[in-house]
């Protein structure tokens, strides 16, 4: 109960500050680039979109979110309650998450998937990624400089590969699933081929970037203030 409480939290909070004023503006400037495209050159643009963008909104909105709460001393107050830094990282995960999977659905529809499951899965568990991402980074930081700074090594590796492989980059190759980007692409575009592959790189993956992000969520907790608790 407490988890659910934590989402619907962040997701008030989100909310309060424009992030869901921001994604559908997004969406629309997206439709109407795709308006200026047809047949199989639309279909490639959208799938990169909906990868690089509900997905990948996780990243670059969680840094201004956690900063957020570090101007307004919120994540001091949650070091001394009984919320854990797991349940701090699923809030967190988890709101973000179900507005990039309408997102993309909305913009999928645009393009082509052979399947809107798998689509939906590929950009939830993407946009978990890129969220865990942007909690490592934004919990050992000051500010929002220093945040897009921290976050470039990600966004290259995140992005450049995945684009390389849409456009036809080894992509029958089942070695590049270990790509976690790659392995969301497939399920972006319905492809059950390599479903097993895409789910377990994924999967992986999370497990991970979870741990790595669990340990930086204590460390901002034992720090807060600039003291060590």
């Amino acid at each position: 109960m407490r988890k659910i409480s934590i989402i619907k939290g962040d997701i008030v909070f989100q909310w309060k500050y424009g992030f869901y004023f921001l994604y559908v503006l997004v969406l629309f400037v997206y439709m109407i680039i795709f308006s200026f495209f047809e047949g199989n050159v639309r279909n490639i643009i959208v799938s990169c979109c909906v990868y690089s963008d509900p997905a990948a909104m996780g990243m670059f909105f969680m840094g201004a979110l956690i900063l957020l709460e570090k101007s307004q001393h919120i994540t001091a107050s949650l070091a001394i309650s009984p919320v854990s830094s797991e349940e701090y990282i699923l809030g967190k995960c988890a709101s973000f998450a179900v507005i990039s999977v309408i997102v993309g659905l909305l913009l999928i529809v645009q393009g082509h998937t052979d399947s809107y499951l798998l689509c939906m899965a590929g950009v939830f568990l993407s946009s978990v990624i890129f969220s865990l991402c942007g909690v490592i980074v934004g919990t050992g930081v000051g500010n929002l400089n220093r945040y897009i700074i921290g976050t470039l090594p990600f966004e290259l590796f995140g992005f450049a590969p995945v684009i390389a492989y849409r456009i036809g980059f080894m992509w029958d190759e089942s070695l590049m699933l270990i790509h976690p980007g790659c392995a969301a692409m497939r399920l972006i575009e319905g492809r059950a081929d390599m479903i097993a592959g895409s789910f377990a790189s994924l999967t992986l993956w999370i497990v991970f970037l979870f741990i790595i992000a669990d340990k930086c969520v204590r460390k901002m907790y034992r720090l807060v203030g600039g003291v060590k608790l």
